[in-house]
């Protein structure tokens, strides 16, 4: 058995991984990084049958639609299949914007529509003699683990989250050999969350009693409504823009699939909706908290509205995750400056970061191995792979492979 990275070992981003076993050749996500220029994986080798999308963040799914030109058959979870469309139609708009040439087509998006097929979340898909089956990931809605049966069962986590959340329960481990596991959060810990929760909402009430408003950057997918429900029991006004809007249409469809249906069903119906550009003049007149993309200050509505927050004092930008190295929300969080327009300021309205990352932190990774009882771990998605390792490898054979190198097993 053999398994070989095309992106994402290394580094956080362009994730992608092929298993051979015998006969058969599967591919594990096949992502793009977003970056600015963005970055992308390596080819996708020929043979490959079936591919396996963990969830639709493009750093997973960003260049799914090239899998399915050679005929190869692609599973996800419902959720995923129907956030897939949203997501990759997106980034080739965002590539138009942005000037960057189309890595694919929209032709190849509706290509892969056609041959992705959903899977139950806790489903077996056969391979040609073997089967590949499907475990919740937490992370966010839809996302999941992939087990591997073959001459070794290989668990394939993706991102996860040990934690629930208020819009996805905890991961579901299950025994394997060989477990390959994402290490975004090596080295780090995070925040126990109702802390974080509490701490946000204290923060946003105390900017309001003052007069001012929020703007929540935020992912549109998963952390933008995470941050809706976190909120929803204040008697606040909240705005929602940009690609966050059509999410929560999907997620509003699907909410069997959420941890508790409900609370978000109640929670959408407390917030205005931006519908259309004009009405963003709107929200800065009425609203208490915006929540918008872009999570990292690099684009989407959330430009717009800083132009009016960043200026006043009252106010405060709160950012809510990871900001990238030489995003604008990395610049302002440790220079306390933003370029917009080729043009850099120094925001004078309150700024703070709050830790609300659904990827495990350390310790629950170092618990996932514990759960998962593999003879070898297998550590990607992460560039302090390196501290993980010394932890795991007390009681694991441990391997950090590279991009474009195949690592027998």
């Amino acid at each position: 058995m053999e398994l070989r990275f095309l992106g994402g070992a290394s580094k956080v981003g362009s994730l992608g991984m092929t298993l051979t076993d015998g006969p058969r050749k599967l591919l594990f996500d096949y992502g793009m990084t977003p970056s600015d220029p963005p970055e992308y994986p390596l080819p996708i080798p020929p043979g490959i049958t079936h591919a396996f999308i963990s969830h639709a963040h493009l750093d997973h799914i960003g260049m799914a639609p090239l899998i399915t030109r050679d005929g190869a058959n692609a599973f996800a979870t419902h959720m995923t299949r129907q956030l897939a469309e949203l997501m990759l139609e997106d980034a080739l708009k965002v590539a138009r914007l942005e000037g960057y040439p189309s890595q694919y087509s929209n032709h190849d998006v509706r290509h892969l529509l056609g041959r992705l097929r959903a899977v139950e979340p806790e489903g077996t898909v056969s391979v040609g003699g073997a089967e590949v089956s499907l475990t919740p990931a937490g992370h966010v809605p839809g996302a999941t683990m992939f087990l591997y049966r073959g001459s070794r069962d290989v668990l394939f986590t993706g991102d996860v989250q040990s934690h629930p959340t208020h819009l996805v329960g905890g991961w579901k481990p299950v025994p394997c050999d060989v477990l390959v596991m994402e290490s975004t959060y090596a080295g780090k810990e995070h925040e126990d969350r109702a802390l974080t929760e509490e701490r946000l909402r204290q923060s946003v009430m105390a900017v309001v009693d003052r007069g001012g408003q929020v703007l929540l950057p935020a992912f549109a997918m998963g952390r933008s409504q995470e941050l809706m429900m976190v909120l929803e029991d204040l008697d606040l006004e909240i705005w929602i823009d940009g690609m966050a809007r059509a999410v929560c249409d999907i997620y509003d469809r699907n909410r069997s699939v959420l941890r508790d249906p409900r609370a978000f069903k109640r929670a959408l119906s407390r917030v205005e909706i931006v519908q259309e550009a004009a009405e963003r003049h709107d929200a800065l007149r009425y609203a208490d908290v915006i929540l918008t993309p872009s999570g990292m200050l690099d684009g989407g509505p959330s430009l717009f509205y800083l132009g009016t927050i960043a200026k006043d004092p009252k106010s405060a930008v709160f950012l809510s995750g990871y900001q990238v190295e030489g995003s604008n929300g990395r610049d302002l969080v440790e220079k306390g400056t933003l370029t917009v327009g080729g043009v850099t300021v120094r925001p004078t309205c309150q700024v703070e970061k709050f830790d609300f990352s659904a990827h495990a932190g350390h310790s629950d990774l170092l618990e996932l191995a514990r759960q998962t009882h593999p003879k070898t771990v297998v550590l990607m998605h992460g560039d302090q792979r390196e501290v993980l390792r010394a932890d795991l490898e007390k009681e694991f054979e441990v391997i950090l492979p590279t991009e474009g190198t195949g690592t027998e097993l």
